[in-house]
């Protein structure tokens, strides 16, 4: 089977929604919701931040010591020949947000991020961006780094690099170095733990991950309306993705693995036509990692064919779809038991332990359904004297205390006072908004 490359990903565009206690970045591709990056008021971003920190413990058993971050715990694994002190101060760089009850993962490799090239200041090892393929402007680009960046630091030059405006991109280097001389000279007067350079957060991540989208800035969930984006957000949490030809992905997300199953039973797909439907899944099964954001161990159980050629095409076709998204996953192929094994870097959360949580902790759900009702309360009670959520007791709670704060913004705002009432008939994200006096 002829492997199809997919289709050139240039239609990007990025979709902003700052609302009352979160931020929501959307990233739409072809028309498509790929990608969705949360941050909230309860929990901020550390990804990217470098940070002054404490080590706490040292466990040899491990060959990790954890640390203390300020408002995270944090560990890092230990690389001969340091030698960790419990009680010193590290600079280490967050690579992972905390996943549920683990710690964030940190790196002593510091990388300052900028428009045309990353700064690695205690790294020596240079890289230029593969998308560069002319041999000219990297032999241009590799004078450069000989010329501007010094022996005991590395670098990684981005794909706009300009090779036309060497004198700005020389001007862009030194600054970046500058800044990080004089974070040194901070560091001696800081105490650990503390935040040297906060995260970028959703919005900067997102715009540094996909710098050729085009960025639309919007509030309250207007933009997200008009994008229709409310409704790929649910689906993108659903269990089940049914395809057009019949065919559906099941996803079971389980906190020391995901199982993907493959269901053709119901396809209305020919036999011929068993190329382009494996195709169709293993793109989107593809599509569907990114977007729901699963990482760690990854099992595919694919249909047993009588022809075994199927399952190879599938295969490749995945392999191609990961190179070219630029997913970051090991295909390893199949185990004995018939699964296609894969694993993929945990950054974080994925999106449904964000959006819904698990069955042991219904908390982000609930924090969902709070900030839903909050941005609500904004669009809809201009005007209205009296604004009023109604609500079951335990989102009351989480309105309350997760965001209390963003509440008294609100009222704030709206130059009135904000009622909230209990209704036990209403489920636990269910609620109402209203004036309180008819």
């Amino acid at each position: 089977m002829l492997v199809e490359k997919p289709l050139l990903l240039a239609n990007q565009k990025i979709i902003i929604d700052r609302s009352p206690g979160e931020i929501r970045v959307a990233v739409i591709k072809n028309g498509r919701l790929a990608n969705l990056f949360l941050e909230r008021s309860n929990k901020p971003w550390l990804r990217g931040a470098v940070i002054l920190a404490r080590i706490t413990a040292i466990r040899k058993e491990l060959g990790a010591s954890f640390l203390d971050l300020g408002n995270a715990s944090g560990y890092i694994e230990n690389r001969k020949p340091a030698k960790p002190i419990e009680g010193a101060s590290i600079v280490v760089q967050v690579l992972t947000d905390p996943h549920r009850n683990k710690s964030a993962r940190v790196s002593s490799n510091i990388c300052v991020e900028g428009n045309y090239l990353n700064l690695y200041p205690t790294a020596e090892r240079s890289s230029i961006s593969r998308k560069i393929k002319s041999k000219k402007k990297r032999g241009l680009i590799k004078q450069f780094i000989a010329d501007n960046i010094p022996n005991n630091m590395g670098v990684h030059i981005n794909y706009s690099f300009d090779v036309s405006d060497l004198d700005l991109m020389k001007a862009t280097a030194f600054q970046q170095i500058a800044n990080w001389k004089n974070l040194n000279e901070k560091i001696v007067s800081s105490r650990s733990p503390s935040t040297l350079i906060p995260s970028a957060g959703a919005v900067g991540f997102a715009i540094t991950k996909y710098p050729e989208a085009k960025v639309y800035d919007g509030t309250n969930g207007e933009l997200f309306d008009q994008y229709d984006l409310e409704f790929e957000i649910s689906s993108a949490v659903d269990r089940k993705v049914l395809l057009g030809d019949g065919a559906q992905l099941v996803f079971d997300e389980a906190e020391a693995l995901t199982a993907i199953d493959i269901d053709v039973g119901s396809s209305r797909t020919p036999r011929s036509g068993l190329d382009s439907l494996v195709a169709h899944l293993a793109k989107e099964i593809i599509w569907q990692i990114r977007l729901r954001d699963i990482a760690g161990l990854i099992f595919v159980d694919f249909p047993r064919f009588r022809d075994s050629n199927i399952k190879e095409n599938f295969l490749k076709v995945l392999q191609t779809c990961a190179q070219y998204e630029e997913l970051s996953l090991i295909i390893h192929g199949w185990t004995r038991t018939g699964l296609l094994e894969i694993t993929r870097p945990r950054n974080g959360s994925s999106l449904k332990e964000l959006l819904v949580g698990t069955v042991e902790d219904d908390t982000p759900a609930l924090e969902t359904a709070a900030l839903t009702a909050l941005r609500c309360l904004v669009k809809e009670t201009a005007g209205v004297a009296y604004p009023e959520i109604v609500c079951s007791t335990s989102l009351k709670r989480t309105i309350n205390g997760n965001f209390e704060k963003v509440l008294r913004d609100i009222s704030r705002k709206l130059g009135s006072t904000i009622f909230i009432t209990e209704d036990g008939e209403m489920a636990k994200d269910e609620f109402l908004i209203r004036n309180r006096i008819k």
